[in-house]
């Protein structure tokens, strides 16, 4: 029986063979896994759906990829409709061999596009630590402000631990036994135990400093261009990574925002958690992540006016509070295969409590293509 035109399938996420046959698991767009069905290749009729699963699949593979690999996936008898005959694979094996060489902080990176022959974004660099600008300081290889705990064997508890009575009310904003995030956006910055402390790095309160540990893709998107999307399950409270690139000052933010408003693209995102408006301070005490040049996965994340992700401010090693970390963290659990977003601008209340999330100029909008039922259709 042929598939029901008035279902639309949001996406293939599974794949078995019965007698010889080809089966897949659909994905229908607007319901539950629930209503997940197994139906033979020959009901299919989405052949660019099964090319971006083959392609996925074929990433995840454990075997070396080469171009020969990649044309016979591509002239597989079910997805000859799909590709067209437009080689796509040699900028998207030079854009993995460019991630295979930079990423050090979780997980080998897998790239997908099926959509055009975009690659390595121009000018790019990989990186996985902050990028010093002008006039910015860097840490001092010994901070003496710094606070540190006697605890032992990553044993580290409110009622004793010297970090979490110090800076987080004796509280452990990570689940015990998950390492998941325990605090709610805006609540609080988390200060986890630093190169001063006495426990090891399984430390319950070492949680991003252990890296990213999700399997996560890049993938590029027929309107948004680049994402990022999930290669596994990810809980909730999982810590996913960084928003790492060139540390500026916030005079130079806005001398690049301008520029980059003409461009119609921002990558700035101001580290103000701990910002006191009222402080008679220089502005240029004050700084701005830049992670057009410099950046690492976070780069590739894309706007999203319903997100799954958060923004944890964390401290870690270092005690000026206007260099605090940008974490990200799952606002809830994330499927195989979802995109990964944030709310550039943020929610209301988040706006309120912890300061802008993107570098925003206010006369400036760009089109949002997030799709989400209470899609804004813009953001600053």
């Amino acid at each position: 029986m042929a598939i029901d035109s008035d279902y639309e399938i949001e996406r293939i996420i599974g794949e078995k063979e019965d007698n010889g046959i080809p089966y897949y698991l659909l994905k229908w767009k607007g319901y539950d896994n629930s209503y997940n069905i197994w139906e033979p290749y020959y009901n299919l009729n989405c052949p660019e759906l099964l090319l971006e699963y083959k392609c996925e699949q074929w990433i995840l593979g454990d075997d070396d990829k080469d171009e020969e690999e990649y044309q016979k996936l591509l002239n597989h008898k079910l997805l000859k409709n799909a590709y067209k005959g437009h080689p796509k694979s040699r900028n998207v094996i030079e854009f993995e061999n460019f991630l295979k060489q930079f990423v050090r902080d979780g997980p080998p990176i897998p790239v997908i596009n099926t959509i055009d022959q975009a690659g390595i974004p121009p000018d790019f660099q990989y990186v996985d630590y902050y990028v010093y600008g002008k006039n910015v300081p860097r840490p001092p290889v010994y901070d003496e402000t710094l606070i540190g705990c006697d605890c032992k064997d990553g044993l580290c508890k409110g009622f004793r631990c010297q970090c979490l009575k110090t800076y987080n009310s004796g509280c452990l904003f990570y689940k015990r036994y998950s390492s998941a995030l325990n605090l709610e956006p805006g609540q609080s910055a988390i200060f986890e135990c630093n190169y001063k402390c006495s426990c090891n790095s399984t430390c319950q309160n070492r949680v991003t400093q252990r890296g990213r540990k999700v399997k996560l893709a890049i993938k590029r998107f027929p309107e948004k261009g680049w994402g990022v999307i999930a290669l596994e399950r990810i809980e909730k409270g999982a810590f996913i990574t960084y928003y790492y690139g060139e540390l500026i000052t916030s005079i130079e933010a806005e001398i690049r925002g301008k520029k980059y408003d003409e461009m119609g693209n921002t990558y700035l995102f101001d580290i103000d958690f701990f910002d006191d408006s009222s402080a008679d301070d220089s502005a240029d005490h004050y700084y701005t992540v830049d992670a057009c040049r410099f950046g690492n996965i976070s780069h590739f994340l894309n706007h999203s006016c319903d997100p799954n992700l958060v923004v944890i401010p964390v401290m870690t090693n270092t005690s000026n509070l206007n260099q605090h970390h940008i974490a990200f963290f799952a606002k809830r659990s994330i499927e195989i295969n979802e995109e990964l977003a944030f709310n550039y601008i943020g929610t209301a209340n988040e706006f309120e409590e912890m300061g802008s999330c993107l570098f925003m100029q206010e006369k400036a909008k760009y089109a949002c293509k997030c799709n989400a039922v209470n899609c804004r259709k813009y953001f600053h």
